[in-house]
């Protein structure tokens, strides 16, 4: 083959390559601005929030007993109050997976020494003059029409102090099922109003980002004195109303924008 022949063939394969090489590359500049039409998006959000009766309520019951330095007794006592309280509850009906025990704490007490008398250069440490037991127990009623003999009721038998009363919706799915789909109706009327505006169409979903928002709850307090409350409290129950929850439900949609 003359040099003249391979030169002419060499420059024949080398516009075939080059050739294929631009069609590749129009072809992928032409994917790359179709994709970026697609991925125009714009993204709205909005609220929802639906009341909801609670039927549920929780409360937090607490026994606090304090002593001498001898653990067992005051183990003994403790044990002897909460039993109390707990044959109460489920005398009332509260069944056992009702019932949970969420603190129980044994602490010292400390005496301090008075290192004020004159002529003392060194302070004698603090000595355990004593030791306090708390328990906390949760409880949940189910039924709200007992709620107010269930407060007074765990105080008359040895419990210090009750707290943290709260309602919730025992199956919330329902109501917040409701809620999503006013959210998503608003977001989508708002997204309609914004295309309206823009002069363009709204296109599918991109992604949809949902936020639930915790039902904010009323709470009730009572406390008595270290040996609980007087016997006279029996009669006296605390009218308690559990007025309603508004379950919020928030939506972020991201929509393709469509001319």
């Amino acid at each position: 083959m003359s040099y003249e022949n391979f030169t002419d063939r060499a420059r024949g394969v080398f516009f075939v390559v080059l050739s294929i090489a631009a069609l590749g590359y129009v072809y992928q500049f032409g994917r790359q601005v179709s994709q970026g039409n697609s991925n125009r998006t714009f993204t709205v959000d909005a609220e929802s929030a639906v009341d909801a009766t609670p039927d549920v309520a929780r409360f937090s019951a607490t026994l606090i007993t304090e002593g001498g330095r001898n653990v067992g007794d005051i183990q003994k006592q403790n044990i002897d109050k909460m039993n109390a309280v707990n044959d109460f509850l489920r005398d009332a009906g509260i069944e056992k997976r009702d019932l949970q025990t969420t603190n129980y704490n044994l602490s010292p007490r400390y005496s301090y020494p008075n290192c004020v008398r004159s002529g003392e250069s060194v302070c004698p440490p603090p000595s355990i003059s004593g030791y306090t037991l708390s328990q906390t127990l949760s409880v949940k009623v189910r039924d709200l029409e007992k709620l107010g003999d269930m407060l007074s009721g765990v105080v008359s038998k040895g419990a210090n102090s009750v707290s943290e009363v709260s309602f919730i919706v025992d199956d919330e799915t329902a109501v917040r099922n409701q809620a999503r789909e006013e959210a998503v109706a608003k977001a989508r009327k708002k997204a309609s109003d914004i295309a309206s505006s823009g002069g363009f169409r709204v296109g599918r979903v991109v992604s949809l980002y949902e936020d639930q928002g915790s039902p904010v709850s009323p709470l009730y307090g009572y406390a008595e004195g270290m040996g609980g409350a007087s016997k006279s409290s029996d009669s006296i129950a605390p009218t308690i109303e559990p007025g309603t929850n508004a379950m919020k439900v928030h939506v972020t949609i991201t929509y393709e924008i469509r001319d």
